[in-house]
């Protein structure tokens, strides 16, 4: 695989530091943190009882692996090389400009974290390693839009034996969307939790979102929490997958 000195250090060190099980699995599947991880092998039952007997995940030797969204994309040329089928599950991560003023009185921007309905790009460098053009590789300052995410088609999401998946509406029919995990199960499990009913739909999933303690969560849906709904976006790639 081509990489650089720098990114084959990393995977050299995160290959020795976690044992990585990526040339000896059947599949991949590569998430960005500790929710997601513990999650997977409940996600993966719900979705299992869907699939035939022969597309059963469980049936197959599939190793879950936690990256993060900062590193997921250099693993990219590895799993290319590898010829591993592999579905990076994602954030859409929408954050909108902010513009602060300076203790010299000059304001300067910074980029927020915000509801997919006011984001004007995505922070996610595994998504924006994914969608950017040939000729703008390595360019730091190209930049897409939720907007433009929401519109991409599942061919757009593939690219030979990998599949990436971030956040899309749960209803197809309407633009409420989620910008992170924690919000997507919100969204996809309604009934589940407790909603003050003041904002809009994705706005107010967000703010639950954001006072729901990870772990907790994550032991929660993988045990006490039965046939619980799979949100739309990992759904739709473990069904690939």
């Amino acid at each position: 695989p081509k990489l650089s000195p720098d990114d084959q250090e990393f995977l050299h060190q995160y290959m020795t530091l976690t044992k990585c099980d990526l040339y000896f699995a059947d599949k991949a599947i590569m998430v960005e943190g500790t929710t997601e991880r513990l999650l997977m092998p409940r996600l993966c039952d719900l979705v299992d009882k869907s699939l035939e007997d022969n597309k059963k995940l469980a049936r197959q030797y599939v190793t879950c692996v936690e990256v993060g969204g900062a590193y997921a994309h250099i693993f990219f040329p590895l799993l290319d090389f590898l010829e591993l089928k592999t579905l990076i599950v994602t954030d859409l991560d929408s954050v909108k400009p902010i513009e602060k003023e300076a203790k010299n009185g000059k304001k300067t921007t910074s980029w927020e974290k915000c509801p997919v309905a006011e984001g004007l790009r995505t922070s996610n460098a595994a998504i924006k390693d994914w969608f950017r053009p040939p000729d703008e590789k390595g360019g730091v300052s190209w930049q897409i839009s939720p907007t433009e995410l929401l519109g991409k088609s599942v061919a757009e999401k593939t690219s030979g034996c990998r599949r990436i998946a971030y956040q899309i509406p749960e209803d197809p029919n309407t633009a409420s969307c989620a910008r992170s995990y924690e919000d997507a199960l919100v969204l996809a499990n309604p009934d589940r939790f407790e909603w003050p009913g003041e904002q809009d739909e994705a706005t107010e999933a967000w703010e639950i979102a954001k006072k729901l303690e990870k772990a907790d969560t994550a032991l929660r849906f993988a045990i006490r929490e039965k046939d619980w709904k799979v949100p739309r976006y990992i759904e739709e790639g473990l069904v690939w997958l």
